[in-house]
C-alpha cells in the first residue's frame, strides 16, 4: 500500500506521532527485550492468564510496529520491516482496533513500568497513543463526553456553577448547625488567604459530605482558607485521554484562579489523578511556571495533627481498616508513608494489604476506565486480583486517598460481593476530631 491509500485520520495520527515523541518515549519504545517481567505485573494478565493479548509487551508492540516503520532512528523499519516486525497503519478500522487496546486493555497504572528492568514506561507511550487517537476523534464515548464537559463547563462532571455554590452553602449550613458557630461557614473567593482548597467534582455531585468534613478540619485547625467559585476542579481528564491541550487548559484555570485571589498554597482533596495532574504534570501541559505552592490534603491533615493544630481521638473510628495505594498518588507521585502515618493516628486497627505501596494493584477504575462503559466486563473481570487482595486483609473498611479509587473499589466490591466499605482519610480524620465547645460570652 502507498501513502495515498491511507485514510485521512491515519495520516494525521502518523504525522502527530512524530511531534509527540520525546526522549523518554523513544527510549521506552526501543528498549523492550521481551523478558516478560511486565506480564506478571499486570492485573489484566493475571485475571486472563490464557489471553496473551493483555500482556503489556504485546500491547506495546501494537504501537511499536508503526513507530519502527516510521520513526525508528536506525531506519531498519523502513528498509527491512520484516526483520524488526515493522508495519504501517492504513485504515480507520486499524485505529479502532488500537483504541480497544490502549483504552480497553490498560488503566495506565504503571505497575508494569516499575517492574521493567529496562526502564520501559509503557503507560507513558500508551497515553501518547490515546492522545493520537483522540486528536482524530477516535475514543470511547465516555471519554468524549467527559472531555467535552471539562472543556466547555469547566469540570469533568458538568456541574453548573450555581449547583456547586448551592452545595457549598448547604454544607456550610450543616456545619454551622453541627458546631453551633456561624463562623464555621465555607469561605468563597476570599482573597489573600493561606489556602485555596480544590476538589474533585464527584464530591459536589455524589459525596458533598467530604467537603463538609474538610471544612470541619480547616475550622478546627483555625486555618485561613477558602474555596474558589471557579477553577475549583483540580481533576484533569487530559491525563486519561492523552490530550495535552485539554490538560494544560484545565490546569491553567486552577493556577490562574490561585494567583488572582492571592493565595499562598493550593491544597487538593484526596484524588490521585487530580494531584498528579495539577502538581506534577499540569505545569508542563500548561507551559507555565506555577508560583503557588501545591499540596495534597493528606499532607495538610497530617501536618495539622503533628503540629497539634487539631486533636484527634482514634477510638472514635471503631472498625478494622486496610489501605489501598492509588496508582497516581503512590507509584507516580511517591505518597507511600504519609497516608499510613495519618491513618495510624486516627484508627486503632490498621491491617496492611499485600502487596502494597509501589507494588499495589490498581482499583480497576484508573485511566478513566470508569467512564468507558463498553469495557466494563473486562474491567470487572480484571478486578478479581484486587478483590482477592481486599478479602485477604479481613478488614471491615478499605481506605483510599483517591475518589477515582472509591468508585473503582466500590464497583468491584459489589461485583464480587465482598461486603467491605470504602472511605477516605478526610472522613476518618473528621470522625476523630476533638473540638472543644466554645463557651458563650458572659453577659455583664
Amino acid at each position: 500500500m502507498t501513502t495515498s491509500t491511507r485514510s485521512h485520520k491515519v495520516q494525521k495520527v502518523l504525522e502527530r506521532m512524530g511531534k509527540k515523541l520525546n526522549r523518554q518515549m523513544f527510549g521506552s519504545l526501543v528498549a523492550c527485550v521481551h523478558c516478560g517481567m511486565c506480564t506478571e505485573a499486570c492485573h489484566y494478565v493475571l485475571a486472563n492468564p490464557d489471553d496473551p493479548t493483555y500482556a503489556p509487551a504485546y500491547k506495546a508492540d501494537r504501537i511499536r510496529k508503526f513507530f519502527r516503520r516510521h520513526y525508528d532512528g536506525l531506519n531498519l523499519g523502513r528498509f527491512f520491516p520484516w526483520w524488526v516486525k515493522a508495519r504501517s497503519l492504513y485504515t480507520d478500522e486499524e485505529l479502532e482496533e488500537l483504541k480497544d487496546i490502549v483504552f480497553g486493555k490498560c488503566t495506565n497504572c504503571r505497575r508494569c513500568s516499575v517492574n521493567c528492568p529496562m526502564g520501559v514506561d509503557y503507560a507513558t507511550f500508551n497515553r501518547m497513543a490515546r492522545g493520537l487517537l483522540v486528536s482524530v476523534g477516535i475514543m470511547p464515548e465516555g471519554v468524549a463526553h467527559v472531555s467535552k464537559d471539562q472543556w466547555e463547563i469547566g469540570n469533568q462532571m458538568g456541574v453548573l456553577k450555581e449547583d456547586y455554590l448551592e452545595t457549598l452553602e448547604w454544607m456550610s449550613e450543616e456545619l454551622q448547625d453541627e458546631l453551633g458557630d456561624p463562623n464555621a461557614a465555607i469561605p468563597i473567593d476570599k482573597k489573600n488567604v493561606e489556602i485555596m482548597y480544590t476538589i474533585n467534582p464527584r464530591e459536589v455531585k455524589y459525596d458533598p459530605r467530604s467537603i463538609a468534613d474538610a471544612a470541619k478540619i480547616f475550622y478546627a485547625a483555625q486555618e485561613s482558607w477558602m474555596m474558589p467559585s471557579e477553577g475549583w476542579d483540580m481533576t484533569n481528564f487530559g491525563l486519561f485521554s492523552g490530550d495535552d491541550d485539554l490538560g494544560g487548559a484545565v490546569a491553567r484555570r486552577v493556577y490562574e484562579k490561585a494567583v488572582e485571589l492571592g493565595v499562598k498554597k493550593i491544597v487538593m482533596s484526596e484524588c490521585g489523578h487530580g494531584y498528579r495532574s495539577t502538581r506534577c504534570e499540569g505545569p508542563n501541559w500548561a507551559k507555565t511556571d506555577v508560583a503557588v505552592e501545591m499540596e495534597s490534603s493528606v499532607l495538610t491533615m497530617l501536618r495539622y495533627v503533628k503540629e497539634g493544630r487539631i486533636k484527634v481521638d482514634k477510638t472514635r473510628n471503631t472498625e478494622s481498616y486496610t489501605f489501598h495505594d492509588s496508582c497516581n498518588n503512590a507509584r507516580s507521585c511517591g505518597l507511600f508513608e504519609e497516608p499510613r502515618e495519618l491513618l495510624n493516628l486516627v484508627v486503632s486497627d490498621f491491617r496492611e494489604m499485600y502487596p502494597n505501596r509501589a507494588e499495589n494493584f490498581c482499583c480497576t477504575g484508573g485511566g478513566g476506565a470508569m467512564s468507558m462503559s463498553e469495557y466494563t466486563p473486562e474491567r470487572l473481570k480484571s478486578g478479581k486480583i484486587k478483590a482477592e487482595q481486599l478479602k485477604a486483609t479481613g478488614a471491615d473498611t478499605v481506605v483510599t486517598s483517591c475518589h477515582n479509587c472509591v468508585d473503582g473499589l466500590t464497583d468491584l466490591i459489589k461485583h464480587y460481593e465482598l461486603g467491605i466499605k470504602v472511605t477516605q482519610l478526610v472522613t476518618l480524620v473528621a470522625n476523630a476530631l476533638v473540638i472543644e465547645k466554645k463557651e458563650p460570652a458572659s453577659k455583664e
